[in-house]
Formats: structure tokens, C-alpha cells, sequence
């Protein structure tokens, strides 16, 4: 096991003598640090701290072998956004929460979600089609093995929509305006004639309140907890879509020196936490979404026809990614197939056909 310094060797050292004269001599004690970019005010991390923690200690306490002594670095306190697949490489953390939204030279198939929006608006068909792709595609298993990492479990956001400080009511009221996107988003904005501004949950609020952008494309369930609707006060749905922004990922060096009860119990756990905050997020989203309005929001639904409108006046961004990865040597165009194929099983009709035009 990895040493660790100053007061993370203090408290895990400490933790590790009180454990060890409560379970059996054949039972071990296993230091695991998680890291996340964002406090656990967004449900996705406070998740991790609620459930998958305390789901893992039970579970294997039930069998009464192995235990994990953890310690929890949320907001930022080890790793920042955009900084925590390289902890988890390197091994500063043994887990975290990696954005994979943020990553896109890094983990570039995991961004087919991204490249291909318009698609459902389901938040828990959208965390289910993540979780069987990783299952199908060896290649996107490759991706984290390359960063020393393995996949737990997925986190896709709620439907993606704009909120600004302006109405919408066509796709032409967004020429010209500066709007925030997180990562890969801003590509959405490419033909309509908005200036994409990189931003994230973390610098949204500051950047609409000062005039840096005047409006983002984002997903109520991060949006409300980070008190964006005070700033920007129009909702219009647009439904980019549900899409996958991120998952638990473990360092595989450690990962493989765990025995085979503790990496099942983590995987199993990292399912159903998948499946967990896809349903919190899906009921979350309805309350926020009401107490939003309440708080003046002026919610409203972009017509279909200017939906279908701004997917189809967007360069074909699918084609593109396609195009650059298999270049790279990367299955880009089997993993975006079996993505469409996935949602068009499920009863969905993209607003565009990114795999045809």
C-alpha cells in the first residue's frame, strides 16, 4: 500500500490500530483517500459520502473479512476540478469522481454522450446506457486501464437546457450571446452563432452575475443547489439530452492488490450508486425545477421545430469526433453506433442522426 504523509498517515495509522483489534487476524484493513472537484452540496457527491461510503462498510462488514479505512477530500481539497483523473493515476487518491465531461483528450470516447445530443431526456436510461457500454466495449474499459484507473459508476446528468437573462423563444435570440459550457457543451453552440465560455458549477455564478457570459447551457440538478436561477432568471427546455458527465473510478494498481470480495463489494456498490443518484437526480429535478418557479424563474419549452432546427443547423460535431478518433487508432464509430443504437432500443428518436448526416 501506498505510504501517505503528514496528517493523512496520523489519522489513517490511528484508524487503522482501532480497526485492527476489532476484526479477526485473517481480516485486513485497506486505506482508500476518494477525491472530488466539487462539495457535497451537488448529489452526485454528496452520493458518494451518503451511500456509496457507508454501503461499502456494510456490506463487507456483513461478512466480516476486510474493512476500508477512508478518508473523504471533497470540494476540492485534494483535487480540483479537472484534476482528479490524475490523482487517481497517480495515486494521490485511490478514488474519486472523475469528469469525464472534462477530459476529452484524456478519455475521448467517453464523450459520445456530448458529441451526439438531442437524444433522451431520461436521466436513468441515460446512467443505464453508460453502465452497458462499459460492460459491452472493452475499448471503454481501455480508456481508464490507460490512466491506471477502473471503472465503478456512472453519473449522467438531468436534461440539459439553457438558462439565461434573456428569453428564448427561437434558436436566433442566442446569436451573439455569450453562454457558459462545461467541457465538450460549448460544441453545441458551433452554427447557431452563440459564443461559447468555458465554465463549470464552480465559476457559473460569478461569471453570469459579472457579465463574463450571459446565460449556460446546463442541468437543474447542478444549476438550483449552485443558485444560478438568481442570476439568470429564463429556463427554456430545450432538451440537449441526459448525458454521461462522470463516474467513480478507482487506481487499478490498488485495485488489483484488493482481494476479490473487496473489488466485487466495490463494484457492486458502484452499480447501485449509479442507480441511486440517477433516481435522486430524476425526483430532485422535478422539486428544484417547482421551487425554481416559485423564485421567479420564467420556465418555458423551445418549440420541437426549432429543437430539430438547432441540431440540424450544427456542424455534424459526430462525424468530426468520429473522424479525428479513428485516426488516433480509437473505435470511435462503434462506440457512437452502439451509444444510438442503445437509446433508439430504448424507444428514442435523436433529433439528428449523427452516425447518417
Amino acid at each position: 500500500m501506498r505510504k501517505f504523509k503528514g496528517l493523512k498517515t496520523t489519522l489513517c495509522a490511528a484508524a487503522a490500530i482501532c480497526l485492527a483489534t476489532a476484526v479477526p487476524a485473517s481480516a485486513e484493513n485497506f486505506r482508500i483517500t476518494v477525491a472530488t472537484g466539487h462539495a457535497t452540496h451537488l448529489p452526485w457527491i454528496k452520493a458518494i459520502k451518503e451511500f456509496y461510503i457507508p454501503e461499502a462498510n456494510r456490506r463487507l462488514a456483513a461478512n466480516g473479512r476486510h474493512k476500508i479505512v477512508w478518508t473523504e477530500a471533497y470540494g476540492g481539497t485534494l483535487a480540483k476540478v479537472g484534476g482528479v483523473l490524475e490523482a487517481v493515476r497517480s495515486g494521490v487518491a485511490e478514488m474519486g469522481f472523475v469528469y469525464t465531461i472534462f477530459e476529452p483528450a484524456n478519455l475521448p470516447l467517453l464523450a459520445v454522450s456530448f458529441i451526439a445530443p438531442f437524444g433522451s431526456d431520461n436521466v436513468v436510461d441515460a446512467t443505464d446506457i453508460s453502465r452497458e457500454m462499459h460492460e459491452k466495449l472493452p475499448e471503454l474499459r481501455a480508456q481508464w486501464s490507460k490512466h491506471n484507473q477502473v471503472f465503478l459508476g456512472a453519473v449522467a446528468t438531468d436534461t440539459n437546457y439553457l438558462l439565461t437573462k434573456f428569453p428564448v423563444k427561437s434558436i436566433d435570440d442566442v446569436k451573439g450571446r455569450k453562454l457558459g459550457g462545461a467541457g465538450t457543451v460549448s460544441l453545441w453552440l458551433s452554427g447557431v452563432g452563440a459564443v461559447p465560455v468555458q465554465g463549470n458549477f464552480a465559476t457559473h455564478f460569478n461569471n453570469i452575475k459579472t457579465g463574463v457570459y450571459d446565460g449556460l447551457i446546463g442541468f437543474t440538478t447542478g444549476m438550483f443547489p449552485a443558485k444560478l436561477h438568481q442570476v439568470a432568471p429564463y429556463a427554456t427546455k430545450v432538451n440537449f439530452g441526459s448525458l454521461q458527465m462522470g463516474a467513480i473510478s478507482i487506481n487499478k494498481a490498488l485495485h488489483e492488490k484488493l482481494p476479490a470480495e473487496v473489488r466485487k463489494t466495490l463494484r457492486e456498490v458502484g452499480r447501485d450508486y449509479s442507480t441511486k443518484v440517477s433516481r435522486t437526480m430524476l425526483g430532485l429535478a422535478k422539486i428544484f425545477e417547482k421551487k425554481m418557479g416559485q423564485m421567479g424563474t420564467k420556465f418555458s419549452q423551445l418549440p420541437a421545430a426549432e429543437r430539430k432546427r438547432w441540431a440540424m443547423t450544427m456542424p455534424n460535431i459526430a462525424k468530426n469526433w468520429v473522424d479525428r478518433n479513428e485516426k488516433r487508432g480509437l473505435a470511435a464509430k462503434k462506440v457512437l453506433s452502439t451509444y444510438l443504437d442503445l437509446l433508439r432500443a430504448r424507444g428514442v428518436t435523436p433529433a439528428r442522426d449523427w452516425d447518417q448526416n
